[in-house]
């Protein structure tokens, strides 16, 4: 009896179509919840997320232009110390302190060269942005336009996107400068009494803009920029992160992973008290004396500012006090404390 081969391929054809459409229907119900979780995730986290840094950085900006000039707010915004942190005012006022006597005549000219537009345009760009990727997940994504992965990641980014080549490029701008000693083929020597001049070519050289020392000066971030405790929090990880890592180099073996912790800081950690021991592991505990005690000193930095003797004296008072309940005499401390000038805060009291 011959074969029927052709049962046998519509057997595979019926099951093939069968397969697509089940592999189909599976690609569409989990395009179906993509877009579900996108509709979501714009609506309840990236929206009001926007909505919310955009009113920090508005009032941010009033800020700035009340207290040191539309100038000053337009050069903090394009520059990105307005992030739309809620403590964006109180980071740059610290930084720039009473500094009421930065350069205006280079701030000015740094704004006209770089022409970043406006806070309003800028404003309008980032509204934009947000209204498109709005526009994208109501739109694009109901109609099953895109294919996951471009959903997915298109989902994962941040509230704006920028050029990186201009993100990351140096500030320049140009100028018309005279380069003496080059003539300009065809032109004729002019001599008066025995003083030569001749006429020279003007091309177009290259200079760097004014920085943000130029500008608002230095002079307010020395000590900051060499105390680890003063450092911007994205600082003091990079810090950390580079002390884990030359930590590692010294103590880790690199074929067992694992990492023998000097005797020094082994024996320092046995002899914790035992709620000390409790909030920290051995490795970590080496690691933060590491930090401390060999990383910072050699990159010329210390972990933090030497506590005034006041302080030192204040806290001994304070704490004797703390422990016999005498609040009124821990309160009078502190006073006394503020009213030479301390910011108890700094010290933790």
């Amino acid at each position: 009896m011959a074969i029927d081969f052709g049962r046998m391929a519509r057997g595979i054809a019926t099951g093939y179509l069968g397969q697509k459409l089940a592999n189909t229907a599976a690609n569409d119900e989990l395009k179906s919840r993509i877009i579900e979780r996108a509709g979501i995730n714009f609506y309840e986290n990236t929206l009001p997320e926007f909505q919310k840094k955009e009113k920090n950085r508005e009032e941010t900006y009033k800020k700035l232009s009340a207290r040191y000039g539309a100038n000053v707010a337009e050069y903090m915004d394009q520059e990105g110390f307005i992030t739309g942190n809620p403590n964006d005012y109180a980071n740059i006022e610290k930084d720039l302190g009473a500094n009421d006597n930065f350069n205006e005549t280079k701030l000015k000219s740094y704004l006209e060269a770089t022409n970043a537009g406006s806070y309003e345009s800028r404003k309008e760009s980032r509204v934009s942005a947000i209204q498109d990727r709005e526009k994208f997940v109501t739109g694009n994504l109901s109609k099953n336009q895109i294919g996951d992965m471009t959903a997915k990641l298109f989902l994962s980014q941040g509230e704006t996107m920028t050029d990186a080549s201009e993100a990351t490029a140096p500030k320049m701008t140009t100028e018309q400068v005279t380069v003496p000693g080059e003539m300009v083929p065809g032109t004729p020597i002019k001599t008066m009494d025995t003083v030569e001049t001749r006429e020279v070519p003007v091309e177009s050289k290259t200079l760097d803009l004014p920085s943000y020392a130029d500008i608002f000066g230095d002079n307010t971030t020395e000590t900051k920029q060499t105390v680890y405790t003063n450092m911007k929090r994205e600082d003091q990880i990079a810090y950390g992160k580079r002390s884990d890592n030359q930590f590692d180099s010294n103590f880790k073996n690199d074929v067992s992973g694992l990492i023998t912790v000097p005797k020094i800081y082994k024996d320092a950690y046995q002899d914790l008290p035992k709620d000390q021991k409790d909030k920290t592991s051995l490795i970590a505990y080496a690691r933060d004396r590491y930090l401390k005690e060999v990383f910072l000193p050699n990159e010329g930095l210390s972990y933090q500012t030497q506590v005034p003797t006041d302080i030192l004296e204040g806290k001994t008072l304070i704490d004797y006090y703390n422990s016999i309940g005498d609040d009124n005499t821990v309160e009078e401390i502190k006073n006394r404390l503020r009213n030479k000038g301390y910011n108890l805060t700094d010290y933790n009291l």
